[in-house]
């Protein structure tokens, strides 16, 4: 896979194939100073229009080539730092097209507080899975050259962000591979490995535990599989922690919907449906590696939901981790029954607070579109303490209604409950049976991200493929739990 560079510096030098980027806040707020700017420019340079990238100067000087462009940030319709991690994602990407070696920034002290948007487009924008490519892009760096010192908070800052972006391109690898390569024994493997690298326990539970432990959810949706479910729980407990906070993530390597078959183009994206479980263990991993002083626990099942002579039927009666049973009305509602279980363990351990992520339902991206995650909980203030973090890293989420009265469509007279309600606010009936396997005394909150983790387009600076979404959001929440 190849990934970007972001590199800091103080003084520029021209270099043979360099793309300059010259940043505006408006026609008259340079990011930049004029003594950044080289001599060879400063007669070609103008801020150009409003909210537009605008090439100022292209050929060669002393021999070395080099494109240069001013870009506006003035636009009423996009945050100045996102369209400015848009402009350097689509520079990493012109430098490819062109044949151009690297990507370079100025700030000057006024513009040093975009060093982080800029890292994180470098970081991120520039993420490329061409592991299965004949040919193979080399990596085009970005370097960001200051004319002012970094203190020692900035610079911290810049090592973190770096952890956490490397977490999330490690979730968008394995979101990107094929479901031939990650399965449920292949990415517990991984999962294991990787684990243990950032600071974690790692505990698998394999069938025989998985039975022993009462999961009949997990055992239900994995058994049509030839490769056998599994749970992996990654645990950090550094001295003294702030509180307890308890992430789960549902990880269905490939949903083919098992005998509520999905159409085949309904199936191409199902790769993703792993994306609850990437998120919240790559999360965990940046968390232990930076040394957040909370205990964390993140519990991940893994199954694929497969079809064979043994995989699970519509009208099976499953007997959940705590002991309720659950008609399967459609076993392309297999997602749920999963975090169920995973969630009885979640309320077990007693944590402060759960968080569990997951793409649960088409009804969430009816509602909120492609971009939007949905956050589900009856403790409102968790809720929109979530949607602020994502706020503040630019990913976006909405609180949906955890309506009660909707509990009702979940009844039927053979079984405590049934595991899929009518066609309507399908992504609100699927949280309330999440509910009801979560102790009333824990802060929950339910983050549904079918929409932002499936979307195979690009999503604002990021490219096509696995986005990493939620990461830098839960990442932020711990931050905001510790107060």
């Amino acid at each position: 896979m190849a990934n970007s560079e972001f590199i800091v510096k103080k003084n520029y030098r021209l270099e043979a194939d360099d793309l300059l980027l010259f940043f505006y806040l408006a026609e008259d707020a340079p990011l930049f100073s004029d003594g950044q700017v080289p001599g060879f420019l400063k007669k070609s340079l103008w801020p150009g229009e409003e909210g537009k990238s605008t090439v100022v100067a292209a050929g060669t000087h002393e021999a070395k080539r080099y494109l240069a462009r001013s870009i506006r940030l003035d636009d009423e319709l996009c945050a100045p730092d996102e369209l400015l991690r848009r402009a350097v994602a689509s520079a990493i990407s012109e430098a490819e097209d062109q044949g151009l070696k690297r990507v370079v920034v100025f700030f000057s002290k006024k513009g040093k507080a975009y060093l982080g948007p800029c890292q994180e487009a470098a970081l991120l924008g520039g993420y490329r899975f061409d592991k299965y490519l004949d040919k193979k892009a080399e990596p085009r760096p970005v370097y960001c050259f200051l004319d002012c010192n970094l203190g020692p908070s900035e610079k911290k800052a810049l090592k973190e962000r770096e952890v956490i972006f490397r977490w999330v391109n490690f979730a968008r690898d394995i979101l990107n591979e094929p479901p031939n390569e990650i399965q449920p024994e292949s990415l517990a493997a991984l999962f294991q490995t990787e684990g243990k690298k950032a600071g974690l326990k790692i505990t698998t539970w394999e069938e025989k535990r998985l039975k022993k432990e009462g999961c009949g959810g997990i055992l239900a949706v994995g058994r049509g599989a030839e490769s056998r479910p599994r749970l992996v729980i990654g645990e950090y407990k550094p001295r003294n922690a702030k509180g307890f906070l308890c992430l789960v993530g549902k990880g269905v390597t490939m949903d083919t919907g098992g005998y509520c078959l999905k159409p085949a183009k309904s199936q191409i994206g199902m790769k993703y449906d792993m994306g609850g479980a990437a998120m919240t263990f790559a999360a965990a991993c940046a968390m232990a590696k930076l040394k957040v002083p909370l205990q964390i626990t993140v519990i991940t099942p893994l199954v694929e939901n497969d079809i064979s002579s043994s995989a699970f039927h519509t009208t099976d009666i499953i007997t959940m981790r705590n002991g309720k049973t659950v008609q399967v009305d459609n076993t392309d509602a297999e997602g749920r029954l999963i975090l169920a279980d995973a969630l009885c363990l979640a309320s077990e351990l007693k944590p402060d607070w759960i968080i569990d992520a997951a793409t649960l339902t088409g009804a969430c991206v009816v509602a909120l579109g492609e971009d939007i995650a949905g956050v589900f909980g009856p403790d409102r203030e968790l809720n929109n303490t979530i949607i602020e973090a994502g706020q503040k890293v630019g990913e976006y989420l909405w609180e949906m209604p955890l309506h009660m009265p909707y509990m009702e469509q979940l009844k039927t007279t053979i079984a405590d409950m049934k595991n899929i309600g009518s066609r309507w606010g399908g992504a609100i009936t699927a949280a309330l049976f999440l509910k009801k396997f979560v102790s009333d005394d824990i802060k929950w909150s339910h983050i549904d991200i079918a929409g932002p983790c499936v979307k195979e387009e690009t999503l604002g600076f990021l490219g096509k493929g696995a986005k990493g979404f939620g990461i830098r959001t839960l990442l932020e929440l711990s931050n905001k739990l510790l107060g």
